[in-house]
């Protein structure tokens, strides 16, 4: 709970992203721990009747270590696992235009994470959205290609490289599995919205300076808005840079995303 009083007070980004990981961390070891506690009591009451401080430190010592054992595997067969089945879900992947492809190698190399690569999906709802495989992966559909002209192209897969570069794309996948594992806790769905959002809000920050065109960033934003139909941003928004606006969306209120781009237009401290 401290952690994410901290994270709520603080206006670096960087932190608050460090101290709700932390709060998320804390709270998956705390369900591991109750849990193997719970089982480990029920296991050995009878052996530990006649001395039962020294079975409450064995359970106790044991329920740790098997939780610290338990959550590094769980973590890492998530991790791999979750980019998968995202992938899973999108249409008819196939190679974007060679003109695109161009741009997207270009903004790729000037943010430094050559390597990635630019898929396009069937779907014709306009998402794009990045995934932690290998290569790293942005995944936009045709109908958003169809939506955007080059600018605001560009400050959209800016902004989903900005994911991959900041290492969001493993984060949220990690976060979003945990949360899928424990629905019963109300903090990871808390801290996985704060997170998101936090997110979302710095991969903004960095395509806006790296295109140095925040204001087509904004323009994006409204045109995909506007294109989204509204009964499916809640079932499909995590697939779009925007989401359905509540207290537990992952995505910040549009009207607060472009209030801040144009912040970042008029300051002159981006070209």
């Amino acid at each position: 709970m401290t952690a994410y009083w901290i994270s709520s007070r603080s206006r670096s980004p960087r932190l608050r992203s460090w101290s709700l990981g932390f709060t998320l961390v804390s709270s998956v070891f705390l369900w591991l721990f109750i849990g193997v506690s719970l089982i480990l009591c029920l296991a050995f009451s009878h052996t530990y009747q006649s001395e039962l401080a020294e079975g409450v430190k064995e359970v106790f010592g044991d329920a740790i270590l098997i939780a610290l054992m338990g959550g590094i595997p769980l973590t890492l067969i998530l991790r791999q696992a979750a980019p998968r089945i995202i992938l899973g879900r999108v249409k008819e992947l196939h190679n974007p235009p060679s003109e695109i492809a161009q741009l997207f190698r270009a903004l790729s190399g000037k943010m430094g994470i050559g390597g990635s690569q630019l898929q396009l999906s069937n779907t014709k709802l306009p998402i794009c959205f990045a995934v932690h495989t290998d290569p790293p992966t942005v995944v936009m559909s045709d109908k958003l290609l169809s939506l955007l002209n080059t600018d605001e192209l560009e400050t959209v897969l800016a902004h989903e490289l900005a994911h991959i570069k900041n290492s969001d794309t493993a984060l949220k996948a990690f976060v979003t599995a945990y949360r899928t594992t424990l629905p019963m806790d109300p903090m990871i769905r808390l801290v996985e919205s704060a997170f998101h959002k936090v997110r979302e809000m710095v991969a903004d920050e960095v395509a806006a300076k790296v295109t140095t065109k925040p204001l087509s960033l904004a323009s994006a934003s409204l045109k995909i808005n506007d294109a989204f139909p509204g009964n499916m941003l809640a079932s499909q928004g995590a697939y779009s840079i925007l989401g359905a606006e509540s207290p537990l969306s992952r995505h910040p209120p549009i009207r607060e995303r472009i209030e801040r781009l144009i912040q970042l237009g008029n300051a002159g401290t981006i070209a």
